[in-house]
C-alpha cells in the first residue's frame, strides 16, 4: 500500500480523524497516517488555519457555500459544478450511510395500522431561524391544524432533547416531520430529508429546488412542487386524512435510479485516488500565489481570525526564508 499523509483543518472540535468517513474509505486502498505534518489536507470552513499550509487542500464542506478554487486543489460540495478532475459533488446527506440504508426499506416492520396510527407531525431543530422565513412560516401553519411536537433544542415541547444519534428514533412516532433546509439553494440537501425517510414517515421538504433529481417526488412533499406554502399545507391535509394515499406515499422507493450510485463510495474512492496515485508535485491544481483569504470582514466574528493573522505573516516569513521543498 502507499503511504499517505493527512490531517483535517478547519473542522469542528468533534471530529475524529481516525475516523472520518474520508480516512476510513482511504485505508481500504492506502496506509493512512494522520501526521502533524502532512503533504495533503481536508479542510472546511470553521476556520483559517488551511491559508497556513501550503500542501494539497482537498476542501469539503455540506454548509451552502461554494468551493474557492484559488484557494483549494481539489473540492466536494453541493453545488451543481463542472471543473476539470478537481470537483465531485457530494452533497452531506451522501455522508448518511445507516440512514440511506434504513431509507430503503422505509416501511419494514411496521403494519399499514402501525404507520397509520402515530402522531401528526415533529420538528428537531436548533433554531427557529431561517434566512428566507419559510421554516417557520409552515410551521405556524402546521400548528394552525394540528400540534407539532419538538423535539430539539427550539421550542422543545416533549421535556427531552434528541440528539442526533436518537433523531430517527423519536422521529418515528410520527406521520411527517419537518426537512426544511435553512435556506433556498440549488444543490443544498442537508441531513434533514435523509433522516426522515430513515424516520418511516413522510418528509416535508424545502431547500434545493433540484431535490426531486436524487430523491423520489412520490415518496415526499416538496414545496418546491407547489406555488405557495399554503397549497402545499392543503395537500399536507389532504395527505394527512386519506388513508390510501398516505400509504401509497410510503410505499415509493425513496430515491431516483443512479442517485445512489452517483455518491457511492466507489466514485468517491476514485476521485480521491485520482488525487493520491498521481505524482506529488503534480497534483497540485491552485494557481494563485499571493497571501489569499476567503474570508470577507462581515464573517470575521464568526471565523478565527488569528489563523488569518498566523498565515499572512508565516507567508512573508517564507517569502523572506523559503523552506526547502519536499522531494517525493
Amino acid at each position: 500500500m502507499k503511504k499517505i499523509k493527512i490531517n483535517y483543518y478547519d473542522f469542528l472540535k468533534t471530529i475524529n480523524p481516525e475516523t472520518h468517513y474520508f480516512t476510513q474509505l482511504l485505508r481500504t486502498k492506502y496506509d493512512v497516517e494522520i501526521s502533524n505534518e502532512p503533504d495533503y489536507i481536508f479542510y472546511t470552513v470553521f476556520g483559517n488555519k488551511h491559508h497556513a499550509f501550503d500542501g494539497i487542500r482537498i476542501f469539503w464542506t455540506g454548509e451552502q457555500m461554494c468551493p474557492n478554487f484559488n484557494v483549494c486543489d481539489y473540492a466536494f460540495g453541493h453545488s451543481y459544478l463542472t471543473f476539470e478532475d478537481r470537483y465531485m459533488r457530494f452533497p452531506l446527506w451522501a455522508l448518511g450511510k445507516g440512514n440511506i440504508e434504513k431509507s430503503l426499506h422505509r416501511t419494514e416492520g411496521m403494519t399499514d395500522q402501525q404507520l397509520l396510527d402515530r402522531k401528526f407531525c415533529c420538528a428537531v431543530l436548533g433554531n427557529g431561524t431561517q434566512t428566507d422565513g419559510a421554516r417557520p412560516k409552515m410551521l405556524e401553519l402546521l400548528e394552525q391544524y394540528k400540534t407539532v411536537d419538538y423535539g430539539g433544542k427550539y421550542h422543545n415541547t416533549v421535556g427531552h432533547i434528541y440528539p442526533p444519534s436518537e433523531k430517527v428514533g423519536f422521529q418515528r412516532n410520527y406521520k411527517f416531520s419537518i426537512a426544511f433546509e435553512n435556506t433556498y439553494c440549488s444543490g443544498y440537501t442537508m441531513e434533514k430529508l435523509i433522516d426522515s425517510f430513515a424516520s418511516q414517515h413522510i418528509p416535508l421538504y424545502y431547500g434545493n429546488p433540484r431535490v426531486a433529481e436524487e430523491f423520489n417526488p412520490k415518496a415526499f412533499i416538496n414545496a418546491h412542487d407547489f406555488n405557495s406554502l399554503e397549497d402545499m399545507m392543503t395537500y399536507v391535509k389532504k395527505v394527512d386524512q386519506d388513508d390510501e394515499l398516505y400509504l401509497k406515499m410510503m410505499r415509493e422507493p425513496v430515491f431516483q435510479p443512479g442517485a445512489l450510485d452517483r455518491v457511492s463510495d466507489e466514485k468517491v474512492l476514485a476521485f480521491l485516488s485520482h488525487i493520491f496515485d498521481q505524482p506529488y508535485e503534480q497534483a497540485r491544481r491552485r494557481f494563485y500565489s499571493k497571501p489569499y483569504t476567503d474570508t470577507d470582514i462581515y464573517r470575521l466574528k464568526q471565523r478565527d481570525v488569528n489563523d488569518i493573522l498566523k498565515a499572512y505573516v508565516q507567508r512573508k516569513i517564507e517569502k523572506i526564508l523559503p523552506r526547502k521543498k519536499k522531494i517525493k
